[in-house]
């Protein structure tokens, strides 16, 4: 060789040269920034390190299924990397010895010699995934055409099927095992228990209540409450559901037929039954963890994390139902809570601590049946009044500034800027003082239709004034629920009669009350407010009182028989939520082979509910903001991983039977995708042409970038907002 050609070859080194030193040298600062944040910070580094192990495990499992059988198929794998690219390192074995690359650069090619391995085994530096790369193969276009035998192209289409479909295989593999191995040992888990029966359900008419236990489903007797809420979703319309149920009263078990109906007003139109789960008496000790979450609650509530609900407004409580029902006899404005707190975490010791918090009342039944249902105080409906407005949504938002930036239109007025919360509704349409029924009724009747509503509004002085405005109900997205964008309450504050019910069922009024009057005394008790007339109603239960009213200037007196139970028909709820703890049970298979079965069923659940969360995406009643990418999922791995190992661990076997759907839909680039290319070949004798195939790979590859994209960017929004 020339001294000129050698000096030709030097000076082409020394720019890949330089490179590999600055790429290394980018590498040790990284490194040596993590290892002294990572000591600084080693609680957070433990957690960042159990989210990179898990979730990229998951993922890992996935292309390894890939991997195990493309090469028992016979397909050629060129390499098989954990994590993705930059490679950090590189190992190959050789017909002789190892090859190791450290920080290769980007896109260098290998020479290989006979008897080298044809698979390289990569570590990425992103360590969220892995890929598997086989000669031939292509996620984002048509197959590379290769004469060698064993490419991805040439290999039978049913060997690359099963290679394609292998991942998901491994993903619902490993879920069931993560499950096999917790139920092993043990998980604790919410147990199907009814915490509370909404009236008029079908679980209420099968005569459930607060505190059975549900022993089986549908002849399943492995069941915890995830599987109470499922086998209505799932159940066909009119199908209905055995439940054995142990009443907790008498411990008998008795099995009732429930048939599921979707309930009114929920958004998610899917069959249910009418039952929550249950909760314990204490606010979840959890949220020492996050102070400043904590630190909200106590502002908002008044309670600490630990705090055990003992009494409602000086009546003992024990159990979560026994805590419901008595608040929702509290018909005040507030309501003192007595808790036992303990100060300190070094003293055991625990005081007695009172709390006020704020009340609402609303209806008893929020799917109203009869005319009985609705809120009443011994026949007396008190007017409605505007709670809280609804902010515009972005698609509402999207549209006015369509309508006002480009087309030029002036858009009507929302409820948002109509209407105010206070105000009190004195019309709407033609009917004056609409009760509950009747605003859902009107709502219904004018769907995008101007609807005109007088209010009662207050001023700065304190004067009342009537306001007359027109709002546009509109039906919710996937939904056949019509709103305007307003929460309807009672008008307690006033006592101010909105309407009468008459016949339905009690002795009632034995003169008419007109609406709009004002009660003056009940018993010959002057009242200021219908918190006051709801007390003087339970103070006389069973006998018949007197009320006096005025209206317009003229006075009237009417009497009524206060019925002897339920004389406010009406539930009373706490307006500030409370983080209850939620009651959870040890579940453990007796043997392995229950641990295995119970494994199964529980990623069998996580499967089937993903295709029904699937299902209210396309019908529309599930936005795709709702839905969570790598950057949510990451962030809940994060948060889940400051728990037990075993909560993360069943938190991971979720995401693996996730995985294990998502892939599998028939969308372009995923599996699911693949795997209907490669039916279609198998039907026709050829592949798709390039022309046809490439381009739906780009367009589903574009869709889901997008897709992406916009999940990543409300994961993003939820996690700087704390929601």
């Amino acid at each position: 060789m020339t001294n000129k050609a050698v000096t030709a070859q030097q000076e082409t080194a020394k720019p890949k040269d330089a490179g590999n030193a600055a790429q290394f040298i980018a590498f040790v600062v990284v490194l040596l920034f993590v290892v002294v944040w990572g000591i600084r910070n080693p609680s957070v580094l433990l957690r960042v390190l159990a989210v990179m192990l898990g979730f990229g495990g998951i993922v890992m499992i996935h292309e390894l299924g890939h991997f195990i059988v493309a090469k028992l198929g016979g397909i050629r794998v060129e390499a098989f990397s954990i994590g993705f690219p930059p490679v950090v390192m590189g190992i190959r074995k050789l017909r002789k010895g190892w090859r190791i690359r450290l920080l290769p650069k980007i896109g260098e090619e290998q020479k290989l010699q006979e008897g080298d391995n044809e698979t390289e085994y990569q570590i990425g530096l992103i360590p969220i995934g892995g890929f598997v790369k086989m000669l031939g193969q292509s996620d984002t276009g048509a197959a590379e055409a290769v004469d060698d035998p064993r490419s991805y192209t040439n290999r039978p289409v049913w060997v690359r099927i099963a290679t394609v479909s292998a991942g998901v295989v491994f993903n619902a593999v490993s879920a069931v095992i993560i499950f096999m191995i917790l139920f092993m040992n043990g998980i604790d888990l919410k147990p199907a228990m009814v915490g509370q029966v909404m009236p008029n359900s079908p679980a209420y008419d099968a005569g459930l209540k607060p505190g059975d236990e549900i022993v089986a489903v549908d002849g399943e007797w492995f069941v915890d409450f995830e599987a109470v809420l499922l086998a209505p979703v799932l159940s066909a319309p009119a199908e209905p559901v055995s439940f054995v149920v142990r009443d907790a009263d008498s411990g008998q078990e008795k099995e009732i037929r429930i048939i599921a109906e979707k309930q009114a007003g929920d958004p998610s139109a899917l069959r249910k039954i009418g039952i929550s789960t249950v909760t314990t008496m204490t606010v979840e000790p959890q949220l020492v963890r996050s102070p400043a979450l904590a630190e909200e609650i106590y502002r908002q509530t008044g309670l600490r994390p630990g705090d055990e609900i003992k009494a409602v407004n000086g009546q003992a409580v024990a159990t979560p139902w026994e805590f419901v029902q008595k608040a929702s006899q509290v018909f005040q404005p507030q309501v003192t809570l007595t808790v036992s707190r303990q100060e300190t975490l070094a003293d055991d010791t625990k005081t007695m601590v009172d709390v006020q918090l704020p009340m609402q009342v609303g209806p008893a039944v929020e799917n109203f049946r009869e005319e009985y249902d609705l809120s009443h105080f011994c026949s007396l409906v008190p007017r409605l009044k505007i709670e809280a407005v609804a902010e515009p949504t972005r698609p509402e938002r999207f549209m006015t500034w369509l309508k006002t930036a480009v087309l030029r239109r002036q858009p009507r007025p929302s409820a948002h800027e109509l209407l105010r919360p206070g105000d009190v509704l004195v019309q709407a349409a033609d009917v004056r003082y609409p009760n509950y029924r009747q605003l859902r009724e009107l709502t219904t009747d004018y769907k995008n239709k101007p609807l005109p509503i007088s209010v009662l509004r207050k001023d700065e002085q304190g004067g009342e004034s009537v306001v007359e405005v027109t709002v546009m109900p509109k039906a919710r997205v996937g939904s056949d629920r019509v709103t305007i964008g307003f929460v309807p309450g009672l008008d307690l504050d006033r006592p101010v009669v909105g309407h009468l019910l008459e016949g339905v069922g009690l002795t009632g009024i034995k003169s008419v009350i007109p609406a709009g009057a004002a009660i003056l005394a009940v018993a010959g008790r002057p009242v200021e407010n219908f918190y006051q007339i709801a007390a003087v109603l339970q103070e006389n239960a069973g006998r018949k009182v007197g009320i006096e009213y005025q209206l317009d200037g003229q006075t009237g007196s009417a009497s009524v028989e206060v019925p002897l139970h339920e004389p406010v028909h009406a539930q009373a709820v706490i307006a500030a939520g409370i983080p209850l703890e939620e009651l959870t049970r040890r579940f453990k298979g007796d043997n392995p082979l229950m641990a295995a079965r119970m494994g199964f069923k529980k990623a069998g659940q996580f499967v089937l509910r993903s295709y029904v969360t699937l299902g209210r995406l396309f019908q529309g009643s599930v936005e795709v903001s709702a839905l969570s990418g790598p950057v949510g999922i990451i962030s809940m791995s994060y948060q889940v991983a400051g728990g037990s190992l075993s909560h993360y661990l069943y938190f991971l076997g979720l995401i693996s039977s996730c995985l294990a759907v998502m892939n599998l839909l028939p969308l372009p680039v995923l599996d699911g995708g693949h795997i209907v290319f490669l039916l279609i070949e198998k039907i026709t004798g050829k592949p798709i042409h390039e022309r046809i195939l490439a381009p739906i790979m780009y367009i589903g590859m574009a869709l889901l970038l997008g897709l992406v994209l916009w999940v990543t960017y409300h994961d993003i929004v939820r996690i700087v907002s704390g929601s």
